[in-house]
């Protein structure tokens, strides 16, 4: 159920200037948008006729943000309309006026209600010339928040992992699949992880090892942080406690560490002879979900952040790997072998219920929560080559991304 919150408000946000490049997009939308709640968008007025291709880039930008949201049904109504047709009603009216400010652009957006008509926010955005899709982004995430009290993800950017000329390298791209680029050009680099909206950490086998490196995609340094003998993977960041869960084999088996940004490690959480690894924070840094095969094949299990107090999380299927803990903490995400196939699965920290999200002829591989707790990132294959999918897990709707795999969603910038 959509929680409908409106908030009456004005204030402005300045946009510093960027230019946002625009790379080949490969989207398909599959699954139904019914249910979804309408909302209108009014033609941009414009102060001069040379805005028109600015204004363009917004409404289209913005119309798909709402869409890939899954929750509104954007409808456009031209200048002069101000009914919808068969008397439908609508959650809300954006109206926008575009100007020049000196070298700059300046956009107004006000939402307001579509029965009372009274202001739930207005909003100014200055911004450079190359920057309309940054802008419509930040408002389609200030739409979402105040009309459902939910964050928004149209900011969020995604890292995954693509083959490119023998290389296995880290990408970044925009959530909606715009602005791709390679970051690494290692031989083989895996894992990627978001810290923040600037660092991430990511395992290359550059020297024969695989060590652990963060990156700062602000300033553009690389570091490594974790170098010791066998495996160093970084498998959750929670920035409460600035503290990076990561997979160890120091001793030749794979255990489970807690280990700060410079690498040094703060805590051993597990000492088993089985193999464990994926680890997650939950949202409060309370608990960890990971993987083990201890009782002989891989299951999820739950520990507490000091390594105790553990239980086995998953019982059915025997192959279950690939825990991701959703921001709002209701629900773990994980892949189950079934038939041959990797099934998506849900699951709640209790274990009392659990759901398969699709039942069709793929196979979904580490998935990665949204922020906002209702998308996941995942790898499937289409014939031999693995795409990254976005998949609404509440509408049931699938938007396929770019070629790729082991996405790591980013937190909201």
């Amino acid at each position: 159920m959509i929680k409908r919150v409106l908030i009456f408000l004005t204030t402005a946000l300045f946009l510093p200037g960027s230019v946002i490049s625009q790379t080949d997009v490969h989207l398909k939308i599959e699954g139904s948008g019914k249910g979804k709640i309408p909302i209108v968008l009014k033609q941009t007025e414009l102060r001069s006729a040379s805005l028109r291709n600015s204004a363009d880039c917004i409404e289209t930008v913005l119309n798909n943000d709402l869409v890939y949201g899954g929750i509104f049904d954007p409808v456009f109504l031209q200048a002069g309309e101000d009914t919808l047709e068969d008397d439908r009603t609508a959650v809300a009216v954006l109206e926008m006026k575009l100007e020049e400010d000196g070298d700059r652009r300046l956009l107004t957006g006000e939402l307001t209600d579509f029965t009372s008509g009274g202001i739930i926010f207005e909003k100014k955005y200055r911004y450079s010339e190359g920057a309309c899709r940054t802008v419509a982004h930040y408002l389609s995430d200030e739409i979402t928040f105040f009309l459902t009290g939910e964050t928004g993800i149209a900011t969020t950017r995604i890292l995954f992992v693509r083959r490119t000329g023998g290389k296995k390298c880290v990408y970044i791209i925009d959530y909606d699949g715009h602005g791709a680029r390679r970051l690494t050009g290692d031989s083989l680099a895996v894992s990627p992880l978001w810290m923040d909206r600037n660092r991430f950490c990511f395992t290359s086998y550059r020297n024969s090892n695989p060590d652990c490196y963060m990156m700062d995609l602000k300033n553009g340094t690389r570091r490594m942080i974790s170098y010791r003998k066998g495996l160093n993977i970084a498998g959750s960041y929670l920035k409460e406690k600035n503290s990076i869960l990561v997979t160890l084999s120091i001793s030749g088996n794979s255990e489970l560490f807690m280990i700060d940004p410079a690498g040094r490690i703060e805590r051993r959480l597990t000492r088993n002879r089985a193999i464990d690894c994926s680890p997650v924070w939950s949202p409060n840094g309370r608990e960890i979900a990971f993987v083990s095969d201890r009782t002989s094949v891989p299951q999820i299990y739950i520990m507490d952040e000091y390594g105790g107090n553990l239980r086995r999380l998953t019982t059915e299927g025997n192959y279950n790997t690939s825990p991701d803990w959703s921001p709002r903490g209701d629900l773990i995400s994980y892949v189950s072998r079934e038939e041959g196939l990797y099934r998506l699965k849900v699951i709640t920290p209790d274990g009392l219920w659990e759901d398969t999200v699709y039942r069709d002829y793929l196979s979904y591989e580490d998935p990665s929560w949204a922020p906002d707790g209702s998308h996941i990132a995942v790898s499937v294959k289409y014939g031999n080559e693995p795409w990254v999918v976005i998949v609404n897990v509440e509408t049931g709707e699938k938007r396929r991304l770019t070629r790729g795999e082991s996405p790591d969603w980013s937190p909201v910038q």
